[in-house]
């Protein structure tokens, strides 16, 4: 017999044990239910979600849950209407429940010979988001490290640049300064400023996209005489879900021909699902939480992203942190805070000083993001001249 005719057979052999079980679970607990009055009143809270659950779910993903702890406690997390559990949904059996099945017996679903990396850095991060339902998240809005550090003014309240703090748990920056050590570069590098007439805001015209923002954020920098490489590749064409993937390979390629390139800047802009109710009922109240007036100008604020499950971490969270600490001090107000995802890496393992920037959203207009790839760029020059070795 041939090796998938034998997995096959053990599936079905697998499925009959599994039914047989099934059944006598049930009768047994139909006999002992006899035995017992149940409080209806007091049950309904307990078994609510339960009874919607199964009743929407299907025969099949009922029988596996019975005979298995681990699928039954799978099958009570995604019991909160956020899927279509139910036995004809395709996508869900395609590619929610069969992924887990995947997971608990690679054997019989992959074959013998067949093993799936676990470096996250192949996987699609996008679909592994998705599948991964997690809220938490930490946002940090003020450095609070940096603050008795804080005496930048003159007596007329003047900025003193020589007196912005040292950095904090960063180590200094070793770079040839005779090649470029700067790389600004785009994972999803069609994200578009508004255009909410057309609700289009993905764009390869680079008049509207983020690769204008990192081509001003170059010129800024080189005009104050740093070495800059920037890459416009879109990795997020033909196929969105594999971004991570590809610009990691552009990365990676572009450190293996300079290994002086040390800080490494993924420029995206954040995205408002203009479609949700609250966003349509309060449209002004979401236009304004992405822009902020300085110097009497409408500019976009920015965030940084952290990937928790990057080895260097703490280091990247520093260097993010320092740069806040300054824009807060020039120009407050332009940074929102620090967002640390609950999963993910986002390429931020290729160096400590590496950095993922959300300039603006798709509700901001160009000009306003180009104001503050200005603004980026000189605070950018600031930091790299106080880490610099």
């Amino acid at each position: 017999m041939k090796g998938k005719d034998r997995r096959y057979t053990y599936v079905i052999f697998a499925l009959l044990c599994l039914i047989v079980f099934n059944l006598g679970t049930i009768l047994i607990s139909a006999k002992g239910n006899k035995n017992y009055t149940i409080d209806k009143s007091n049950a309904k809270a307990v078994f609510s979600q339960e009874n919607n659950f199964v009743k929407g779910e299907g025969f099949f993903l009922n029988l596996f849950s019975r005979t298995s702890s681990t699928i039954n406690l799978y099958r009570n997390q995604i019991s909160n209407n956020q899927w279509d559990i139910s036995f004809n949904n395709e996508i869900y059996f395609k590619e929610k429940f069969s992924n887990f099945i995947k997971s608990q017996f690679p054997s019989i679903i992959l074959g013998k010979n067949k093993t799936k990396s676990e470096d996250v850095n192949t996987w699609d991060y996008e679909d592994l988001e998705e599948s991964i339902i997690i809220e938490d998240f930490i946002i940090i809005e003020k450095v609070e490290e940096y603050e008795d550090l804080i005496i930048i003014t003159d007596t007329e309240g003047n900025i003193i640049l020589e007196n912005i703090p040292k950095p904090l748990n960063i180590k200094p920056l070793k770079i040839d300064k005779n090649k470029p050590y700067i790389l600004i570069y785009h994972t999803h590098g069609t994200e578009a400023y508004s255009n909410l007439e057309t609700k289009v805001h993905h764009s390869t015209d680079r008049k509207y996209n983020i690769t204008t923002i990192g081509e001003n954020i170059t010129k800024i920098l080189e005009g104050k005489g740093h070495g800059v490489e920037h890459i416009t590749t879109y990795h997020d064409i033909p196929s969105y879900n594999k971004s991570y993937s590809r610009s990691l390979n552009t990365v990676t390629d572009a450190l293996r021909e300079n290994g002086n390139l040390k800080v490494l800047i993924d420029v995206h802009r954040d995205g408002v699902e203009l479609d949700k109710p609250e966003v349509k009922k309060n449209l002004n109240k979401y236009i304004n939480k992405f822009k902020t007036n300085i110097n009497g100008k409408d500019v976009a604020t920015f965030y940084f992203v952290i990937g928790p499950d990057s080895p260097n971490k703490e280091e990247v969270l520093s260097f993010a942190k320092y740069f806040k600490a300054v824009c807060d001090i020039i120009y407050p107000g332009l940074c929102t805070g620090i967002l640390i995802k609950p999963v993910g890496k986002y390429n931020q393992f290729l160096s400590d000083y590496s950095m993922l920037v959300e300039i603006g959203s798709n509700l901001n207009t160009m000009e306003e993001a180009l104001e503050t790839a200005k603004l980026f760029g000189e605070l950018l020059d600031i930091v790299i001249q106080n880490i610099i070795e």
